[in-house]
C-alpha cells in the first residue's frame, strides 16, 4: 500500500473511530437520563427496553430520507426494521429547547410503561446512539384530521370508537400506574390507527407524574406547554396540573371530532356568514375558544348548524334524523361537561363509560 492510500485509510479509520466514540458517549449520556426518569416514575421496575444501533436506524430509514418522512412536525419516519414496518421518531429540532433530552426520555419511559395496553402506540425500542434518543414504535397511521378530502373523513362509528378508546387510554394513565400520569397534550396529532382500526395514543414528551398521595402538580407559568386550544384554562393561567387538565383537552378533542368537518374552528373562521347571522358581535364569537363557541351554539338551540352532514349520513338509514341528533347532542353535552361548561367535570373513567353507552345506543 503506497503512502497516499495509507494516509487516506488512516483518515477514514480515524473518522470512523471518532464517530464510534461519539456514539458511545451519547449512549452513556442518554442512557443515564433515561434510567433516572425510569427510576423516578416507577422505582426502576419497568419493562425492559430494547436498544437498536445507529446503523440499524439509518439503514431502516435510508439515512432519514425525506421520502420516508411521514409526519413532518413530529419528525416521524417510516422504516423497515428486522423485517417489520415501524415508525421511527427522531427529534432534530429545538422545539423543547434546553430540555429536549429530558422530554424525549420521558416519552420513552412512559411509552415503555404503557406498551402492554392496546390503545397506546407500542414502543418496540429506542436508539441512544444519536445526540437525542430515537424511538422505534409499531407502525400505525395518524388519524385523518381536517382533511379536505371527503373520502377520508371518518364515519360516525369510527369516530365514536376512536373517542371511546382514547378515553380508555387516558383513564389508564390516570389510574393504572403507580403514579397518576397526566398526558397534558391530548390532541389529534398524537392519535394513530393501526391496520386493524385500533386507536393508539402517543406523544408523552409533556407527560407529568403526580406524586403519590397528591392530586396536583404546579409548574411555573413559563413552563406551561401544550397545544393552545386544548389547554385547560386553569393550567394555562396558573400552571396547576390535575386529572382535569386531560379531561378538558379530551372535551375539546370531542368537540373538534364531532362538529362540522372536524372542527368549529374551521367553520367559525370560514366565510359562511349564516353561522353568525343571529349573533350581535361576530368578532367576539370568533375570538372565543372552541368549547365556548359550542356552548353558545347549544344555548341557541343550533346544534344542527355545527354538525358535519356527511357524518350524519354515515350513521346509517336505520336511525331517524331525530335519533341521530340525540346521539350527537349526548356527545356534545358530554364534551361540555369535560370543559366545565355544563355541570360537574367528570373523571376520565366516567367519560369512557358514557361514550361506551352512547356507542351502544340503538
Amino acid at each position: 500500500m503506497n503512502d497516499q492510500k495509507m494516509s487516506c485509510w488512516r483518515k477514514k479509520s480515524k473518522k470512523k473511530n471518532s464517530e464510534a466514540n461519539q456514539r458511545q458517549r451519547w449512549f452513556q449520556e442518554n442512557g443515564k437520563v433515561l434510567l433516572e426518569d425510569l427510576i423516578e416514575l416507577c422505582n426502576g421496575k419497568s419493562n425492559p427496553i430494547k436498544t437498536f444501533s445507529a446503523e440499524e436506524i439509518l439503514q431502516a430509514t435510508d439515512n432519514f430520507s425525506e421520502s420516508n418522512l411521514v409526519i413532518r412536525f413530529n419528525f416521524m419516519y417510516r422504516g423497515i426494521l428486522q423485517n417489520r414496518p415501524v415508525l421511527i421518531k427522531r427529534a432534530t429540532w429545538n422545539y423543547y429547547k434546553s430540555d429536549t433530552l429530558e422530554k424525549i426520555c420521558r416519552d420513552i419511559a412512559v411509552s415503555s410503561m404503557v406498551s402492554g395496553h392496546k390503545n397506546f402506540l407500542k414502543l418496540l425500542g429506542c436508539c441512544l446512539e444519536f445526540e437525542h434518543p430515537v424511538l422505534v414504535c409499531e407502525y400505525a397511521e395518524r388519524i385523518p384530521f381536517n382533511t379536505p378530502n371527503p373520502e377520508m373523513l371518518l364515519p360516525w362509528r369510527m369516530r365514536i370508537k376512536i373517542a371511546k378508546e382514547i378515553a380508555i387510554a387516558v383513564s389508564y394513565l390516570h389510574t393504572a400506574l403507580s403514579r397518576t400520569m397526566i398526558h397534558t397534550d391530548i390532541q389529534p396529532f398524537n392519535i394513530f390507527l393501526d391496520s386493524n382500526g385500533t386507536t393508539k395514543l402517543s406523544g408523552f414528551c409533556l407527560c407529568i407524574a403526580i406524586p403519590e398521595g397528591e392530586t396536583f402538580v404546579k409548574v411555573h407559568a413559563d413552563r406551561v406547554e401544550g397545544t393552545l386550544d386544548y389547554l385547560e384554562y386553569n393550567y394555562a393561567a396558573t400552571g396547576l396540573i390535575t386529572e382535569y387538565t386531560d379531561v378538558f383537552s379530551f372535551g375539546v378533542l370531542l368537540q373538534n371530532f364531532f362538529t362540522r368537518t372536524y372542527g368549529v374552528v374551521d367553520c367559525c373562521c370560514s366565510e359562511d356568514e349564516s353561522l353568525f347571522e343571529e349573533f350581535e358581535d361576530k368578532q367576539n364569537v370568533m375570538n372565543l375558544r372552541i368549547s365556548d363557541r359550542i356552548s353558545k351554539f347549544v344555548e341557541e338551540g343550533r346544534i344542527f348548524d355545527m354538525l358535519d352532514p356527511k357524518m350524519l349520513e354515515s350513521m346509517g338509514d336505520d336511525e331517524t334524523e331525530e335519533h341521530k341528533i340525540r346521539r350527537m347532542k349526548a356527545v356534545l353535552m358530554l364534551s361540555l361537561r369535560c370543559t366545565g361548561h355544563r355541570g360537574d367535570v367528570p373523571k376520565m373513567m366516567e367519560v369512557a363509560k358514557e361514550l361506551k353507552r352512547i356507542e351502544k345506543w340503538t
